[in-house]
């Protein structure tokens, strides 16, 4: 008798981006770069700024541990906070150059790890793929 798990989507899911993950996380580690500050940097790249609610959205987090994370990515300075135009109590974060040429670097390696992953699918069944997982998010009301 096969388990729950073995045709649970979300098991499926979670399994998927676990293992798909692993890889690329040991590499970023190996590079001194977290997996939150990778997510931080992927969301704003290349030119993409982003409030601190909005990026803990993007990048599975709360938005308490997003203001700390975003605080320490300006000291070091990767990103640079800014009130919004109209509402002040509203941050923008946008990445600095810095920032922009740590994430080009990261996202290209990243490309090439998805691009391995997907490699077994060929092209259009991994079209269909992310096609199909955006579906899903934007009916939770998740972004792609």
């Amino acid at each position: 008798m096969a388990r729950f798990t073995d045709d649970y989507l979300l098991y499926l899911l979670a399994q998927a981006s676990h293992r798909a993950s692993a890889e690329f996380h040991a590499r970023l580690a190996g590079q001194g770069v977290a997996v939150s500050t990778w997510r931080i940097l992927a969301t704003l790249y290349p030119d993409s700024p982003a409030t601190i609610g909005e990026l803990a959205r993007s990048c599975l987090a709360k938005q308490p541990t997003m203001t700390r994370q975003v605080a320490r990515l300006e000291a070091q300075g990767l990103v640079k906070r800014r009130m919004a135009e109209g509402d002040r109590r509203r941050v923008v974060v946008r990445l600095t150059e810095k920032g922009r040429n740590m994430a080009a670097g990261l996202a290209a390696q990243a490309r090439a790890h998805e691009m391995r992953l997907l490699a077994g699918l060929g092209e259009e069944a991994a079209a269909r793929l992310k096609e199909t997982l955006r579906g899903l998010l934007s009916e939770k009301g998740g972004s792609a």
